[in-house]
């Protein structure tokens, strides 16, 4: 290459480092179309395999990076890289059987010719494959060795490997969260020494997943921002769908309805079924900010379509409850039996794993509407690390239990969740379930409704604020629909607490609901 084109490449790189990526890839296009040597000509393909992988343009870096590989093939050791790399892209397509026979590839190519990195590489993505297939103890082994072969010099354009990615999102399967936060923070440690924004996005936003599911709501709000804005900083548009959905669901489930609704607004030509990885979160996150219509089971249902790729792979528990739920509330029983069936599977390759067999457990009991298999359900999840998950359950427990005339358990069940929800700030949640406790049948006959005691006392701004804190709104929503500051909300939900004899929202809602003061027209 001529000193030019030394220069124009030095400066690709350090473009791609930076998110430079438009730039970047004019330089590529530009060195191509003068590069005869094919190593060079591999390189440049790689290095564009690489930057239509972070914008989301996967089955495009697919191609580039198995014509890197064609074309270093006198060189095994730098085409074992690019072999590593395709298997990934392929991954992230979808295409288990092309990954893992990819990854097979770079595996043999990386430990024989020298090059750990293609070896880690490879190995993260054959864990990825054995997780989407159901097999987490096997995905864990892969991890384990792709951590003890990671190498410390930077041998691929991308970065180091991602092994401790991998590693923390089986832990997180196997449910051990404290292992899986070690695994994510250690990553993201290498990768910051390193100064790869790039990566750095990648473990904020899988380890704001894990905070998540592990209820550290506050903490994953903090990732969830801070991967969105290294995935801006970087380019990497790919870490964009968890990280929004890490932070949507948390505004939702907390009820700044209005703010998830802007993180997750949904453009025409996303294609969710077909788009990029994290799409499955981000329709979860879309039907927690509109629950009570059936725009919710349409997005639950194209987040399952996405997710088909990868069945197994992270969003299974949680989309897969939430989806025969909603197919079951608007009568569509067909699909509530193929998503369950496929849960069951799901749970049968984690024996032992309680978020697992929990999923599995709660599908089946709202499929059948079996008290039993409610029960067991809050069994498997009470000591799995995910409380919202464990709330949830109770919930369905407690209208089986119910119906069936366990009134004692229903109620037990109800408080359970109640509890569950408070910890997490779950605002409407609690709400939910001060309603359900007044839902379910009573051990004597009711008596006239009259007023709660206390309700003469309450001011008439008192009164309305009540009635919106038993709807579960919170207190910002109550200030600008009453256009009053947030502080003069607490004030008020202060002073009706004292009134009416209550200490918490769920249990207003309770005294509202009972006396059918929570309504709109009321």
């Amino acid at each position: 290459m001529s000193p030019e084109q030394e220069a124009r490449r030095t400066a690709m790189w350090a473009r791609i480092s930076r998110g430079e990526l438009t730039a970047a890839a004019t330089d590529a296009q530009m060195l191509l179309a003068t590069a005869a040597d094919p190593l060079v000509r591999a390189e440049l393909q790689g290095a564009l395999g690489l930057m239509l992988q972070r914008v989301g343009r996967i089955a495009e870096s697919r191609d580039a990076f198995a014509l890197a590989a064609t074309l270093s093939g006198e060189r095994p050791h730098e085409q074992a890289s690019y072999v590593a790399d395709e298997a990934g892209s392929r991954f992230l397509l979808g295409d288990l059987a092309g990954a893992a026979q990819a990854a097979d590839r770079a595996r043999r190519l990386g430990e024989r010719h020298g090059n750990r990195f293609a070896a880690c590489e490879a190995l993260n993505t054959q864990a990825a494959v054995a997780l989407s297939a159901g097999r987490p103890a096997e995905a864990l082994r892969l991890t384990k060795l792709g951590i003890g072969l990671q190498a410390a010099e930077r041998q691929s354009s991308g970065g180091g490997p991602l092994s401790h990615l991998y590693h923390g999102l089986t832990l997180v399967e196997l449910d051990r969260f404290a292992e899986a936060e070690a695994a994510f923070s250690e990553g993201l440690r290498r990768s910051t020494a390193a100064g790869s924004t790039g990566q750095a996005a990648w473990y904020h936003a899988m380890r704001g997943l894990g905070r998540y599911l592990n209820g550290r709501w506050d903490e994953a709000l903090v990732d969830g921002r801070l991967a969105l804005d290294g995935a801006r900083s970087a380019g990497t548009v790919i870490a964009r769908p968890v990280a929004d959905a890490v932070v949507a669901l948390v505004e939702a489930l907390r009820g700044n309805v209005a703010a998830a609704q802007r993180q997750v607004r949904l453009a025409e030509g996303g294609l969710t079924a077909l788009g990029l990885p994290g799409e499955d979160w981000l329709s979860m996150a879309r039907a927690a900010a509109d629950p009570e219509h059936r725009a919710s089971l349409t997005a639950l249902t194209e987040g399952w379509l996405h997710a088909r790729r990868t069945p197994y792979f992270l969003s299974w528990r949680s989309l897969s409850p939430a989806l025969v739920n909603q197919a079951i509330r608007y009568d569509d029983r067909e699909l509530a039996r193929d998503v369950t069936v496929g849960a069951e599977a799901g749970a049968a390759g984690a024996p032992g794993v309680g978020s697992a067999e929990g999923a599995a457990l709660r599908c089946r009991a709202l499929l059948d509407a079996d008290p039993d298999a409610a029960r067991d359900a809050m069994a498997a999840l009470r000591g799995s690390g995910r409380p919202f998950a464990f709330g949830l359950a109770c919930l369905d427990a407690a209208v089986l239990l119910g119906a069936s005339g366990h009134r004692k358990d229903a109620r037990a069940a109800v408080r359970e969740a109640a509890d569950a929800f408070s910890g997490l700030r779950a605002t409407p949640w609690l709400a939910r379930a001060g309603r359900a406790l007044l839902q379910l049948p009573s051990e004597e006959r009711p008596g006239p409704t009259r007023a709660p005691n206390g309700w003469a006392q309450l001011t008439s701004a008192e009164r309305e604020v009540a009635r919106r804190v038993a709807r579960g709104l919170t207190n910002p929503e109550i200030a600008r629909q009453l256009v009053v500051s947030p502080r003069t909300v607490q004030t008020h939900t202060s002073h009706i607490y004292a009134k009416l004899g209550v200490s918490s929202r769920v249990q207003l809602a309770a005294v509202l609901h009972r006396h059918g003061l929570d309504g709109e027209d009321a």
